[in-house]
């Protein structure tokens, strides 16, 4: 395995596919202590690896669309995209809330399978809550990711380059394959392979490798709710990354079988149903834990609850 290096050249100006496509390395001075904390320090916190000589094989950067040829430029477009995707995090948040706010939608946390409902009622109701929450983790990856960028660039003086999107419009995705594997975010992408993917491959081939890397997401996932303090429970949160791991290999299948890959309409289709469907045991895990009652941002300063109120007060002055 060959040591770990910057890729060069890195420059203002410089993008994402010349990153990505170069082979010559830095020439660092092994001595400079300074380099050698601040390259420590990167490679910590750069989990996909941009800017070095790792793992560039079979890893996804979405398409550049923010402009990069200055700093304030790029930091400006990043900015508004925090507000934007922040905004639209307590929208949806306070919608999930307002559906029931003394059970899922509090602290204290509740099912959302109304068992009062009709079955077509119910589903179609846990399906509408499942879908929102996916919205809200979107959108809260997205402005982490963002505020992450503004210190980069901004603190740390980074380049453009360095802070590739995160994301590559999921909702976009013909099958479970592009979704996960090109859309969704891959920040993981290495620790699940190599933690995950590979051991499983050495096992049982390839499936292995697709259903050791859903179901390292999956206890990932599994051990974050268990920080929330209230247990955890393998078979709703890891369940739901190891059926898309089935969902994976049945498309593989497919194609081995009809010589065509999963796409257009159908895959699209497919690949909502897939995921929205296996989301309700996900999401129902997390809100019977108060997750959908989190404060991401004080109560009294939430644009959408100060939006409601003054829609409230015009709503009663000239009522």
């Amino acid at each position: 395995m060959q040591p770990l290096a910057r890729v060069h050249p890195l420059y203002p100006n410089s993008n994402v596919s010349r990153l990505k496509m170069t082979s010559e390395t830095s020439s660092d001075d092994p001595g400079d202590l300074k380099k050698a904390l601040w390259n420590a320090f990167d490679l910590s916190f750069n989990l996909r690896g941009i800017g070095w000589n790792w793992p560039y094989i079979g890893l996804q950067i979405p398409p550049e669309t923010r402009p990069t040829e200055t700093a304030p430029a790029f930091a400006w477009a990043v900015l508004t995209s925090a507000i934007k995707h922040a905004l639209l995090l307590d929208v949806l948040q306070y919608i999930i809330q307002s559906l029931s706010p003394s059970t899922f939608g509090s602290p204290a946390g509740g099912t959302i399978f109304v068992s009062s409902l009709p079955p077509f009622y119910r589903y179609t109701y846990s399906s509408f809550v499942s879908l929102l929450s996916g919205l809200v983790i979107y959108c809260a990856i997205q402005v982490g990711y963002d505020f992450c960028t503004l210190i980069g660039i901004i603190l740390f003086r980074q380049y453009p380059s360095q802070w590739p999107p995160i994301f590559n419009e999921p909702w976009r995705s013909t099958s479970l394959s592009e979704f996960w594997a090109q859309r969704w975010h891959q920040l993981f992408r290495h620790c699940f392979i190599t933690i995950g993917g590979r051991p499983f491959a050495w096992l049982i081939g390839r499936s292995g490798v697709v259903m050791g890397v859903f179901l390292t997401s999956g206890l990932l996932h599994d051990l974050g709710m268990w920080g929330m303090g209230r247990g955890m429970e393998f078979w709703s949160v890891s369940g739901f990354f190891l059926m898309m791991g089935i969902g994976v290999l049945v498309e593989g299948m497919w194609k081995s079988i009809s010589g065509e890959k999963t796409r257009g309409w159908v895959g699209w289709t497919w690949t909502m149903f897939w995921v929205i469907g296996w989301s309700h045991i996900l999401a129902d895990a997390w809100f019977r834990r108060g997750l959908a009652g989190s404060t991401f941002i004080p109560e009294s300063s939430r644009p959408s609850k100060i939006f409601v109120y003054h829609m409230l007060r015009i709503h009663s002055t000239f009522s």
